[in-house]
């Protein structure tokens, strides 16, 4: 599948707001300075939906439990591809995320979401209302005969950045020292920082320390008292 080029942000601008995205905060002061920092990340619609929500004092608003989808795709939680197919649109919202676990604990929490999520949009009806949910974020797929391709045009930038980070999906890794999400430059690069790099290096060397120092510490001893023998 290929993508239709069309103007947006640059590569690592659009890896640096998917990047901020997955590792923000649950509370309405996050998501307010999200959206200032990227106000076009999503649309305007969904950035007020979800703060109307957040200001209720709901922390089940769109925002976040997007997020959780991007966050089970990142951590190699989605065999089936349902949660990556809603982010990027081509998958049904209320299908989605319903593989594993308790089902009807999913089903009741999704639908708890969009009921909120419903009420705000105030739709002529509920039929509407869920179509509404669900196509929020529909991207458009068009086929391509002559080129034997599909052609994926995603509807925002959000979307774009995840079809990007898909087909390079080696980069989304998790920290193993803080679990900060983030997008390796190299395939050799799983820490997020320096600072995480650093405390990893150390307790490999405390590791070796503790495991070859032993032996070595106790072969030195070993000889001191031989030495020792052989001077009486």
């Amino acid at each position: 599948m290929s993508m239709n080029q069309r103007a947006t942000p640059d590569r690592e601008a659009l890896f640096a707001a998917l990047e901020l995205f997955v590792n923000c905060g649950d509370t309405k002061s996050d998501l307010h300075s999200f959206r200032l920092q990227h106000p076009h990340f999503f649309q305007a619609e969904f950035y007020d939906q979800s703060e109307q929500l957040a200001k209720a004092g709901k922390r089940d608003n769109f925002f976040n439990w997007l997020k959780g989808q991007l966050r089970a795709v990142w951590e190699g939680r989605d065999p089936a591809g349902t949660h990556l197919g809603v982010l990027l649109g081509i998958q049904s919202v209320s299908y989605a995320g319903f593989g594993g676990g308790d089902f009807q604990a999913e089903v009741t929490e999704h639908m708890a979401i969009f009921g909120d999520f419903i009420d705000l949009c105030k739709p002529p009806s509920e039929e509407h209302a869920m179509v509404g949910a669900h196509m929020l974020f529909a991207a458009r797929i068009t086929p391509d005969w002559q080129g034997s391709t599909l052609q994926y045009e995603p509807t925002i930038d959000f979307q774009h950045a995840v079809y990007m980070l898909m087909n390079e999906s080696w980069r989304a890794r998790v920290c193993p020292i803080c679990r900060r999400y983030l997008i390796a430059d190299k395939p050799a690069n799983i820490y997020c920082s320096t600072k995480c790099s650093g405390v990893a290096r150390q307790k490999r060397d405390l590791e070796y320390w503790r495991s070859e120092g032993k032996a070595r510490r106790s072969k030195r001893t070993k000889a001191s008292k031989k030495r020792s023998s052989f001077q009486r």
